[in-house]
């Protein structure tokens, strides 16, 4: 009799929560992190052991927005910032105690703006209404054409500091650039209508968004290589979107007009 009662409550529960997403917009905020891929384009096949060439760890904020045509199928869009740029290092003789000096590195930043538009299918809801998510589409990312030198300076046995240790010269294409996204995603709906969404988003550009050329010298020697940033990463998301009428004004609801008694004013008859 329990179970029988349990499975009504979780039945009319999720009705509910389904109706809540039959022609639904809703508003949310997102943020996360991504590993931004560069390639390997030009100069020197060869490179020193010393020499790294690293993801860039990138960040994300957007304002999102997402229509719910029924309890499948959604689509998604938004505006927000991403950054993505180069990391290069020369790996150094370190101390196992301050493992900070294990690399001298470089890195250059770059901002871009972007539209996302996804379309979602939506599993069904669990016992806990949590479900699986996954979408895919395509992003317009628009950035700035800036040119970027970074320099690491060492400072040799005899203090003699060398310019030509390390050093990159980066620069960002202005315009935009179109790029394709894939996302699988674990979703939350809360009781309330709003909801927490976790997704893994795979990114793909279609064309260079900046180009970046390291300079090193490693014993006596001197080293050029040429990398290509598309934009590609694999990155985490977290998305909060809040309830349906969130952001709607709260109405006061006009008083009734009462009729008053007229006061009896002439002498009461019996």
């Amino acid at each position: 009799m329990k179970k029988a009662i349990l499975l009504l409550v979780m039945g009319i529960t999720g009705l509910g929560l389904t109706a809540q997403e039959n022609n639904t917009w809703r508003l949310g905020v997102q943020w996360g992190g991504h590993g931004n891929h560069s390639k390997f384009s030009g100069g020197s096949p060869n490179a020193n052991a010393r020499f790294h060439q690293n993801d860039f760890g990138g960040g994300t904020f957007d304002l999102v927005a997402r229509y719910d045509l029924n309890q499948h199928w959604m689509a998604t869009t938004g505006f927000g910032f991403n950054s993505f740029g180069f990391d290069f290092a020369l790996a150094e003789n370190y101390s196992l105690i301050t493992l900070k000096d294990r690399f001298s590195s470089i890195q250059t930043s770059y901002t871009g703006v972007e539209i996302p538009f996804l379309v979602y299918y939506k599993f069904n809801l669990n016992c806990k209404n949590n479900r699986w998510l996954i979408g895919g589409g395509f992003a317009a990312n628009f950035t700035e054409g800036k040119l970027i030198s970074k320099n690491f300076v060492q400072n040799n046995n005899d203090g003699v500091t060398s310019s030509d240790y390390l050093n990159s010269v980066s620069t960002s294409n202005n315009g935009g650039h179109a790029m394709l996204r894939f996302a699988v995603g674990r979703e939350k709906v809360f009781k309330r209508g709003s909801m927490l969404n976790a997704s893994l988003v795979f990114n793909a550009g279609l064309d260079e968004i900046a180009h970046a050329t390291v300079n090193y010298t490693v014993d006596n020697q001197s080293y050029t290589h040429s990398f290509s940033n598309k934009g590609n990463y694999v990155g985490l998301r977290l998305t909060y979107y809040f309830r349906t009428g969130a952001f709607k004004s709260k109405t006061k609801t006009p008083a009734r007009n009462v009729k008053q008694a007229t006061p009896i004013t002439g002498p009461i008859t019996r």
